[in-house]
């Protein structure tokens, strides 16, 4: 046992796993062999466990190398959840850092997109949404204050937005429009999302509406280039 209470094989799966998603992609892991001697157990166990990593696409091995650090691709759907909904749903935890939170004047643009007038106050969010501990998108929302007087008193660092708004406000979103472009990040994007300066990332824009076809949100997020992917769902008309 590792801690007297797991199998040693769990506790080498855990401490790997969190070294593979800290790692950037593409480096490389310590042999098995030094592995092996560094946790104490037959080369035969510590196998076991690369293998583990690599059906579960955090690991890929290349013959004559080495075994290498693979993320995988998170496919960012048409499917409507919340980052925290999208997480949980492929069976990660949710979380945040950095989180700020302030009630401001509206400009301009914010205020046309969520159909209030310019200077009426809105809640601004933001915060850098984390998966299992990693850092995966910066996101930034506006909602209107007058409407959702008490959200910020509510809301917590690690909260999902649309959980307290439908707890708090009895408010379900129900669709969005969703624009998607690609962005670089500045320096001090990068440094939050913890990636190289200028790397590449999908900058979302979305204006989520309610069941009552109330415009609840506007907002804008940048994920990481490195760990999404965009799919759509296409079809031809039925004429050609």
């Amino acid at each position: 046992m590792a801690d007297g209470t797991r199998p040693k094989g769990e506790h080498i799966r855990d401490v790997l796993t969190s070294l593979v998603l800290e790692s950037r992609e593409g480096s490389l892991l310590p042999s098995e062999r030094v592995l092996a001697e560094q946790f104490g157990v037959a080369r035969m166990t510590l196998r076991g466990v690369i293998n583990e990593l690599e059906s579960r696409g955090l690991v890929r091995r290349v013959a004559g190398r080495g075994t290498f650090v693979q993320h995988p691709t998170l496919t960012h759907s048409e499917i409507f959840r919340s980052f925290s909904e999208d997480m949980q749903n492929r069976g990660m935890t949710p979380g945040s850092r950095r989180y700020r939170a302030r009630t401001r004047p509206s400009p301009r643009n914010v205020a046309a997109r969520l159909g209030i007038e310019p200077g009426e106050h809105v809640h601004s969010i933001e915060r850098v949404r984390t998966a299992d501990g990693v850092p995966m998108a910066l996101e930034s929302t506006n909602l209107s204050a007058e409407r959702f007087p008490s959200l910020l008193a509510e809301m917590g660092k690690d909260d999902s937005l649309y959980e307290v708004l439908a707890r708090v406000f009895d408010v379900r979103l129900e669709s969005a429009e969703q624009t998607v472009s690609i962005a670089r990040l500045s320096p001090g994007q990068a440094s939050r999302l913890e990636v190289p300066d200028y790397d590449p990332a999908f900058a979302v824009e979305r204006v989520a509406v309610d069941n009552m076809g109330k415009v609840v949100e506007f907002g804008r997020s940048l994920y990481r280039g490195d760990r999404y992917a965009i799919q759509m769902h296409v079809s031809r008309p039925s004429e050609l």
